[in-house]
Order: C-alpha cells, then structure tokens, then sequence
C-alpha cells in the first residue's frame, strides 16, 4: 500500500479512480432518473435532505479520490494524508447514515452503497500510513 508508484500504488490508484468514478455515476443516476432516486432517497417528502450530501460526496469524496489516486500513482509520500482525508469523508457520512437508517428506517441501500468504500478506503489509509512509517523507521 505504500505510495511507490509500483504495482501495489497503481493497483490503489485504480481503486480509487473506479471509486471516483462510481461515486459520479451515482449522483448523475439520482439526478436523472426519479426511479432510481427513489431507491435510494432518505427522506422521500424532503430530497434536500439527501441532496446536501451532493457537495461533501462531488467536492470531497470524489475529488480526494482522484487526487489520493495521483498520488498513489505518482508514488508521492502526500499520497498517504491525501487517502487518510477521503477516508475520512466516506466515514461520517457512513456514520450518519447508520445513525438515520436506525432512528427513520429508512435510506439502507444508501448505506449499503457506503460502507464497501468506507471499509477499503480506510484499510488503505491505514496500510499505507503503517508501510510509510515502517519504511521511514528502516533509513
């Protein structure tokens, strides 16, 4: 996991690239299709409330996506801060989430849909951060 810009770097970079460009085609799905919006919807009589979450998921999560994804490819030591910050970003909203579908039972699939990314991005912050350190320890 360690940011080298070898295999295992280019192998994350693709990941979070796919997970980019999943989390774009989600949005441009809710947008365009009323059906598949109401699938995931949390709160049927007030889409605002899943419309907020438009800024942090487009502004934050994909975007720390692609740049954690340069990096990664790159092999840049920033690569390993980048990836640790969209974990971060797909982590609340996981939390919320888990929080909103246990008090208004509804939104499930939402978190269904989060927490496969939230697992991984996070196993790949804390890989990469334990190999930087180790790596940093042997010089």
């Amino acid at each position: 996991m360690e940011p080298d810009g070898g295999r295992t770097g280019r192998v994350v970079a693709g990941y979070l690239i796919v997970q980019a460009a999943v989390g774009v085609a989600l949005w441009v799905a809710w947008t365009w299709s009323p059906t598949v919006r109401s699938w995931f919807e949390l709160a049927a009589d007030r889409p605002a409330v899943m419309d907020a979450f438009a800024v942090a998921d487009l502004g934050a999560a994909v975007s720390g996506s692609v740049v954690s994804a340069w990096g990664f490819w790159r092999g840049a030591a920033w690569a390993v801060p980048a990836v640790a910050f969209t974990a971060g970003t797909l982590v609340y909203p996981t939390l919320f989430l888990v929080g909103w579908v246990s008090l208004e039972g509804t939104g499930a699939l939402c978190l269904a849909i989060m927490i496969p990314p939230s697992i991984l991005t996070s196993w790949i912050a804390w890989q990469s951060r334990r190999r930087q350190h180790r790596s940093l320890a042997d010089r």
